[in-house]
């Protein structure tokens, strides 16, 4: 299996939500909720993030249901996405480059547009139910310019580094943890 696959396995693991080997709309937008539920937040303020990630649901993981029914299986999952970042990278770009805004927006407490180590690791660990240990050594290798906050161009570069680095050391890849 390849660096890319194994990451999208991963990728996969941690939008099934309810951890039943298909992906379904509830379970993309189920991820919102995991978070208003860990941090007490307001459907109001988390209306951004259910939004986006509805639109992620509607516009790339919904075409790769191949048969038609309702969900999407793994295989489905990694061969589509890796169809996708090759046909149509702008549009799927924009779409996770959507969902890490509003979820960064809603981490960042302070306003300053940079996430401290307890905002990046608190909101991970709420929305996706690693260990914060996982997000934890995460932001030491996602922290390029070592300043100790994550800005959303750091954020974004790992995220793309995620999806389609197949280089073993490349720094996205500890975005849900080590490999």
């Amino acid at each position: 299996m390849s660096v890319l696959d194994i990451k999208l396995e991963r990728a996969f693991d941690v939008f099934d939500s309810d951890r039943d080997g298909r992906l379904r709309k509830s379970d993309v937008i189920g991820l919102s909720d995991r978070l208003a539920e860990s941090h007490a937040y307001t459907p109001d303020t988390l209306a951004g993030l259910r939004n986006s990630l509805a639109d992620l649901w509607d516009t790339v993981f919904q075409a790769m249901d191949r048969n038609d029914d309702g969900e999407v299986d793994r295989q489905e999952f990694r061969a589509a996405f890796r169809a996708r970042i090759v046909s149509d990278q702008n549009r799927i770009w924009q779409r996770i480059r959507n969902m890490s805004n509003a979820w960064t927006e809603l981490a960042d407490r302070d306003g300053d547009g940079m996430l401290t180590r307890e905002e990046y690791t608190s909101l991970l660990h709420g929305m996706f139910r690693l260990p914060r240990e996982t997000f934890d050594e995460a932001f030491n290798e996602l922290d390029v310019d070592g300043d100790g906050l994550l800005s959303r161009e750091e954020i974004g570069s790992a995220m793309k580094e995620y999806y389609t680095s197949e280089k073993h050391t490349a720094r996205g890849n500890r975005f849900f943890g080590r490999l």
